[in-house]
């Protein structure tokens, strides 16, 4: 594969990727807003809601699903990286390679076993034991969703860096 062609891909991926962040910001808001109402409906009326708590517990695997792979894009997750100085340029881009690989085998068995999860509740039709019973299968397709793009943009980092190590877009330089 042509590193041109890796890299429109990654563009691609990394506007998908925007989208699914926005997506997740505003239903952050909106899980914020609902616990907000709710605290005032409860506490003030005395009339508490039956579904927001639910909902919003719901919502928050969209919320973080769906902004892994923008967090992974843009370099925003936590690095421990005592051992990584202690590297000079040429042992960094090894060790980021390494720990690439090992994210992409993460991500592969996170995929797959969020993809059977999914698919076991579809078929099964569990719902979620209740009020609102919801189909798990609802809730569980963000796991999918957001382990897929997570994926996907690790190897399309991971291919830059390899292809085309002078412009990668892998990590930051330290």
């Amino acid at each position: 594969m042509k590193a041109k062609s890796v890299r429109s891909l990654y563009e691609l991926m990394k506007k998908i990727n925007v989208v699914c962040a926005s997506l997740s910001g505003i239903l952050l808001l909106f899980v914020t807003f609902s616990i907000f109402f709710d605290v005032i409906l409860r506490y003030f009326f005395n009339r508490p809601s039956m579904w927001i708590t639910e909902v919003s517990t719901y919502l928050f695997l969209y919320i973080i699903f769906l902004g892994t792979a923008y967090a992974l894009q843009e370099d925003l997750h936590i690095r421990v990286t005592f051992l990584l100085d202690r590297f000079g340029s040429r042992g960094k881009r090894w060790f980021n390679l390494g720990t690439a690989i090992l994210a992409i085998v993460f991500g592969t068995v996170l995929l797959w076993q969020t993809t059977v999860m999914t698919w076991e509740a579809f078929q099964q039709r569990w719902t979620t034991p209740t009020v609102l019973s919801v189909p798990n299968a609802l809730i569980y397709i963000s796991m999918v969703i957001g382990s897929a793009l997570l994926l996907l943009t690790l190897l399309m980092k991971t291919l830059l860096q390899v292809i085309d190590p002078k412009k990668s877009v892998v990590f930051r330089p330290e």
